[in-house]
């Protein structure tokens, strides 16, 4: 009953704070549209303060998940699962401060950027290639150590962390693929994109909150030896 017990008691230190930050960002989002429907859409517009928000609670995750692969290598452990975990986590804080759009200084859409580069301009093409690179080393290090990932994820599934992550990466994943049923949800009046970042929110709250659960002293971890 002991385990049973502590089980639920670290399942509760993970799922309450959660709940409490779902309610207080319902509360929050509702009541400033309720108040002042410009402010909200300021809030939830693109480079407003939602985004920037989420950017810095990727960031901060993907903080997280590099300070556990070092300790891993030290181990002399795979640091694998947490090696694409911040690459995954350092992709999402650039794709939301659209850091290639500020680089380039033009909007990336892959019509534009194939003529581009077929047409030899130096920053499209260097831009490019860094994100192929990039893209393929990563999946070969994901190949090369599946057994290890594969291993690392059927742990996380058995803590509460790993389920909340799952959850926050689920919700980002749906928001993305229904993002324009979402925009076309909100009223007549209402901000556009208000559900659509407030769901994203929530998933960069969830994945933050799941990675800082596991970097405390005693939490579940489904780090096992490789």
């Amino acid at each position: 009953m002991r385990p049973a017990h502590r089980r639920s008691r670290g399942a509760k230190r993970v799922y309450a704070p959660a709940v409490g930050l779902t309610v207080l960002t319902a509360v929050v989002v509702t009541s400033v549209t309720i108040a002042d429907v410009a402010l909200a859409e300021r809030l939830a517009s693109e480079d407003g303060p939602i985004e920037w928000l989420q950017v810095v609670l990727f960031a901060g995750a993907a903080l997280i998940t590099a300070r556990l692969a070092t300790r891993e290598w030290a181990d002399r452990r795979s640091g694998a699962p947490d090696v694409l975990l911040t690459a995954g986590f350092a992709f999402l804080a650039i794709c939301e401060m659209e850091l290639p759009r500020r680089i380039l200084g033009k909007s990336i859409k892959m019509g534009r950027l194939t003529r581009d580069v077929a047409a030899g301009l130096p920053r499209e093409t260097i831009f490019v290639l860094v994100v192929a690179g990039l893209a393929v080393s990563l999946g070969v290090y994901a190949l090369r150590h599946r057994a290890d990932l594969v291993t690392w994820a059927r742990a996380a599934l058995e803590t509460a962390w790993g389920r909340l992550f799952v959850l926050g990466v689920s919700i980002l994943v749906l928001t993305e693929i229904c993002e324009r049923s979402l925009n076309r949800m909100m009223g007549s009046g209402l901000p556009r994109s208000l559900l659509e970042e407030s769901l994203e929110l929530l998933a960069a709250l969830y994945c933050a909150l799941a990675m800082l659960r596991r970097r405390e002293p005693g939490a579940p971890t489904a780090r096992r030896p490789y």
